[in-house]
């Protein structure tokens, strides 16, 4: 998508009589021009650079307009946001609003703070998009947000988000309250969360969120989350969604947060100090009336680092509201000890892909494979998790191999719980607390061959419990570790140790 420089009439603000000394109000001056363009079937409102323009209330800007405010600031001096495309009488439906609108460069000062320093303590955004197609905003730098967001995208399609800064976000709701509050909002046009109507369930769609940055600003803190969605309704759904090449730099919550997101590419991010997970991709609780599930999650090449809660890359369905086709691929995820997050998490997710990602120094589980069947944790290296490197629990035919896992605090390097008709195979383990390969509690009919086992800290190669029965573990090398037989290999339960059908321990398995 390419901005449409709108250039059927060109007009600047101060032809109107805006001044730009930072403390007239030039809203009437600044509204005018739009008004001109709007008149003159669009064009082009330029902001002179080096000067800053104070608005009391929303400016309205309307179809086929490029506003080029590169070099100016734009800031509040009343108690709202900033730019909007639509009057409060105006209604419209689907993806008919204003459209075609690109706001290229300036600075977006919310003057969010405490009413002394800053005048707008609000829930308000800076800018707000409704019912709109074709927005682009480059190069803007949006900062000091009260309580709502810098940007929302409301019902809106074909955007685009480009090169721009948000900084700086003031929780002024009473009871502190918005915590999630995101400095980009992809929302739905339902009665609460849309500020015109019609209230008929269109969602954001399609847009492209690249090379921004996210922070504090030199007066407000950071943002609840630097991207995402909270309000779904019934059945309805956000598609297209791609985020990429963008720098977080601290959230209260998370990162990237997507609700109800389908057709989503999350790539080449670089996302430090979450509160809770750096990306987290989930979908309503069908318990609660919902009709919902997710498709088609590529998470790839992010690099994330000490999100302190829930994972570094979380993917979450439901029991009967599945997640598909999630691939999470390729990431690197360094962690706390400390915290309790995570690695990567996907949970009620069918079929899901892990493979060739870094984790890190979780301060809980590394890789966690939970009520997901047909998952394939392939090619990762894992290290130093303070719970087990990887854990298959409650899922069927999951393949975990070729995975590199080193070093556990608490628990085993590979844990297979309550799960049955899984493959383990050609990992590589070295120091577990416990054991490097454990069968739980009725972990059943698997497969456990061709891993390499090496003992350093490890108490045990591989064991199970009494009630993890039916799985053949054999051609597995122990060798070069000094264990017992019994040691290396104890399963409590029945198992097969020859392909020939032989039970008894270590069978076709290598120790010494």
């Amino acid at each position: 998508m390419l901005e449409r420089l709108n250039t059927t009439s060109t007009v600047n603000v101060e032809t109107f009589g805006a001044v730009g000394d930072g403390s007239t109000d030039d809203t009437t001056a600044i509204q005018s021009a739009f008004d001109y363009a709007k008149d003159s079937g669009g064009g082009l409102v330029q902001f002179t650079p080096g000067k800053t323009y104070a608005v009391s209330t929303f400016l309205v800007v309307y179809d086929n307009t490029t506003i080029y405010a590169y070099g100016a600031t734009i800031k509040a001096i009343g108690n709202t946001g900033l730019l909007r495309n639509f009057v409060s009488t105006e209604a419209f439906n689907a993806y008919q609003g204003h459209s075609n609108i690109t706001v290229l460069g300036g600075v977006w000062d919310g003057n969010a703070f405490n009413g002394t320093d800053g005048s707008v303590t609000a829930e308000t955004d800076v800018m707000n998009f409704i019912h709109a197609s074709n927005v682009t905003l480059r190069d803007l730098t949006v900062q000091n947000t009260s309580t709502a967001h810098a940007v929302e995208f409301n019902s809106s399609q074909n955007c685009q988000v480009l090169n721009c800064n948000f900084l700086g976000y003031k929780d002024n709701s009473s009871d502190q309250s918005r915590q999630f509050s995101e400095a980009v909002q992809l929302d739905i046009a339902v009665s609460g969360s849309s500020s015109i109507g019609a209230f008929d369930n269109t969602t954001a769609q399609n847009i492209l969120v690249d090379g921004c940055y996210f922070g504090p600003s030199a007066r407000c803190g950071k943002f609840g989350r630097a991207i995402g969605s909270h309000t779904l309704a019934s059945g309805a759904y956000y598609y297209g969604i791609q985020i990429t090449n963008n720098r977080i730099e601290g959230t209260i919550q998370e990162g990237i947060r997507g609700y109800g997101w389908r057709r989503v590419t999350i790539a080449n991010n670089v996302i430090n100090s979450t509160g809770l997970s750096g990306i987290c991709l989930t979908i309503p609780n069908p318990s609660g009336g919902y009709s919902a599930n997710s498709r088609n999650i590529s998470i790839t090449g992010n690099t994330i680092e000490r999100p302190a809660a829930d994972s570094g890359i979380r993917v979450l369905g439901y029991s009967g509201a599945t997640v598909d086709q999630v691939v999470i691929t390729g990431n690197s995820i360094l962690g706390n000890a400390a915290d309790t997050a995570n690695g990567i998490h996907v949970e009620y997710c069918s079929r899901p892909v892990v493979t060739g990602n870094t984790v890190y120094s979780m301060g809980s589980t590394g890789i966690y494979n939970n009520y997901s069947d047909g998952g394939s944790i392939n090619g990762n290296t894992v290290r130093s998790s303070k719970s087990n490197g990887i854990n298959i629990n409650q899922s069927t035919g999951t393949t975990v191999s070729g995975n590199n896992v080193d070093t556990t605090t608490t628990n085993h390097c590979i844990f297979v719980g309550s799960s049955n008709d899984f493959l383990i195979t050609g990992n590589r383990t070295t120091n577990a607390a416990g054991a490097g390969i454990r069968l739980g509690a009725s972990a059943t009919d698997g497969m456990v061959t061709n891993n390499r086992i090496i003992k350093g800290t490890s108490v045990n190669g591989i064991t199970g419990d009494s009630t993890a029965t039916g799985s053949t573990v054999a051609l597995n090398d122990l060798t070069g570790n000094g264990w017992s037989a019994a040691t290396a290999v104890s399963l409590s339960g029945s198992a097969t140790y020859t392909f020939s059908g032989g039970t008894t321990s270590p069978g076709d398995n290598l120790v010494s």
